[in-house]
């Protein structure tokens, strides 16, 4: 099949979507460059979801995977991620699919832009389908599983989005790992929620989305896309962590303390995220900590540090607890049965627990705690 390519400019031709809609683009030479290109097949297949309900959304995603698998990847690569090779093949080939699926096209340029001539990146279906297809392909010969992965980007869209957005996670390895990792937890659901509570995150802040947004934060300390499935699962938890209580998720067996114990050591991963509490803090309570309007609970202050290090310098250690308490400072203390003591709280706590290494207390912070906390995050005894 030969597909002449558009020339360049058709995008911000005044004529161009009225030259579409009356079957005039093939008649105009003007529109097309000396570039042609060939391709053995081009069936059609759905090219814009943005529209019905959640199960029709669901079947145009598969019949895109599926037509795209048998007919497109036979392509160059290249090809099929060039803009203007799809922009041609639909206004020139396509017309009369498009116009009967899409009939919103004629009610104006926009629709049609939206539609037809989408920039072609990780917000363009075509793209999303090609992608998906052609990682889930070059990973596996199976056809169920393939049919697996279609419905796991499918119910995950969201995070899919996110993970092509970034250039450095658009990794076939990187996705099908993680898509595992969400099947064999069942966190579809969960990461697709809406986060909240956090004003600060914005007014449609998902759970998949902040994952990967921490991802791409601790890069490249952490090379998440070259690493092993199971190195990976820790991190997805831990960032996951961040936002949402995996206790209620998440079993000890899946991520217990032990698999916690090389993250929690690893320097350069802690130094990446070392500030992450504090700079999400509740934006008011942050605002009143630093004003001074919060009496007896954490404070960032240096004066209000200093101060009460001068306590501590006159209290023993056996006077830790006495010290916790008078700070409203949640804590559970396993000291007596061979444990630590474990002091619940993010990095907002840890204002009033750095002025105790004076003293030889030293404590180490675990964002996603361990067994005695439940997995909330927590300071722990170390030493």
């Amino acid at each position: 099949m030969e597909v002449r390519l558009l020339e360049k400019g058709y995008k911000t031709n005044e004529a161009f979507y009225q030259d579409f809609l009356e079957d005039k683009i093939n008649t105009k030479d003007e529109y097309f460059s000396n570039e042609v290109v060939y391709i053995k097949e081009a069936p059609d297949f759905p090219i814009y979801m943005g529209k019905g309900d959640e199960e029709e959304k669901r079947q145009n995603f598969l019949k895109a995977f599926h037509v795209i698998s048998q007919s497109y990847l036979k392509t160059e690569r290249d090809l099929l991620l060039d803009e203007t090779f799809w922009h041609s093949l639909l206004v020139a080939h396509k017309r009369e699919f498009i116009l009967n699926h899409y009939p919103e096209v004629k009610e104006g340029r926009s629709k049609f832009y939206n539609i037809v001539l989408k920039k072609f990146d990780w917000e363009n279906y075509i793209y999303k389908s090609i992608l998906g297809a052609q990682y889930i392909n070059d990973n596996t010969n199976n056809e169920d599983e393939r049919e697996r992965y279609y419905e796991l980007i499918i119910e995950n869209l969201d995070l899919y989005n996110y993970i092509i957005k970034y250039e450095i996670f658009r990794n076939d390895k990187f996705l099908i790992n993680i898509l595992d990792i969400i099947d064999y937890l069942k966190l579809s659901k969960v990461l697709k929620a809406k986060i909240k509570g956090r004003e600060d995150l914005g007014d449609d802040e998902r759970y998949g989305r902040r994952v990967i947004f921490e991802f791409n934060k601790s890069y490249p300390v952490v090379m998440a896309p070259m690493l092993e499935k199971e190195e990976l699962k820790k991190l997805f938890i831990t960032y996951l962590s961040y936002y949402y209580d995996i206790s209620q998720v998440i079993s000890e067996e899946d991520f217990g303390d032990e698999n916690t114990r090389e993250i929690e050591e690893d320097d350069d991963f802690n130094r990446v995220n070392s500030d992450f509490f504090v700079k999400n803090m509740d934006s008011d309570k942050l605002r009143k900590e630093e004003s001074g309007e919060l009496e007896g609970q954490s404070s960032i202050l240096v004066k209000k540090i200093n101060d009460e290090k001068e306590e501590i310098d006159s209290e023993s250690k056996d006077e830790l607890l006495t010290y916790l308490g008078k700070h409203e400072l949640e804590y559970i203390d396993h000291r007596g049965k061979g444990g630590s003591l474990w002091v619940i709280g993010g990095k907002s706590i840890e204002a009033y627990l750095k002025p105790l290494e004076d003293e030889g207390i030293h404590f180490r912070y675990k964002p996603v705690g361990g067994r005695a906390s439940k997995h909330r995050s927590a300071w722990y005894w170390h030493g």
